[in-house]
């Protein structure tokens, strides 16, 4: 005998196959979201350990400056009281001006100075260590300074010699 077509089943055949087709996909969309979750979280560690990298470095770097040689805030608030407007730098222009202060004389046609910026040290609120040259010999100062009240700085040589 003949079975009837019969709408309803095929109906629900239909139905249960879309069911199942949609469940695998979010299957297989769940397994991608899971590899691309470990992928992120990776790289998430990886940009961890980077950070605390960096974080070890500037914390380094912050040590040295902070156990660095120079002017203090309240150093530096005082001198621009004074008229000095950038204090560290204004110290060495000045003593940059001051060659007369090297007691020792040029060899072959030299000529003593302090030619170099960053070879100049502002120790302190009052003394400053500094290489000087002429091109041929050179040697280091320690000099003592003071910064008057109308921002006019003086210079004595405390010691110096030829390296």
């Amino acid at each position: 005998m003949k079975q009837k077509f019969n709408i309803r089943r095929y109906l629900q055949i239909g139905f249960f196959v879309i069911l199942v087709g949609f469940v695998l996909i979010l299957l297989i969309m769940n397994l991608n979201y899971r590899s691309e979750l470990q992928e992120a979280q990776k790289h998430n560690n990886e940009l961890i350990n980077q950070i605390k990298t960096l974080e070890s470095s500037i914390w380094r770097y912050e040590r040295l400056l902070r156990n660095r040689p120079g002017l203090w805030s309240w150093d530096i608030k005082s001198f621009k009281k004074k008229g000095l407007k950038q204090p560290q730098k204004d110290i060495i222009v000045d003593l940059r001006k001051h060659n007369e202060l090297i007691p020792y004389e040029g060899v072959r046609g030299g000529r003593m100075g302090f030619y170099y910026e960053d070879n100049i040290w502002v120790l302190t609120k009052k003394w400053v260590l500094a290489y000087f040259e002429d091109g041929h010999i050179g040697g280091y100062m320690l000099l003592e300074y003071q910064v008057s009240d109308d921002g006019k700085i003086s210079w004595k040589t405390i010691k110096s010699y030829l390296d």
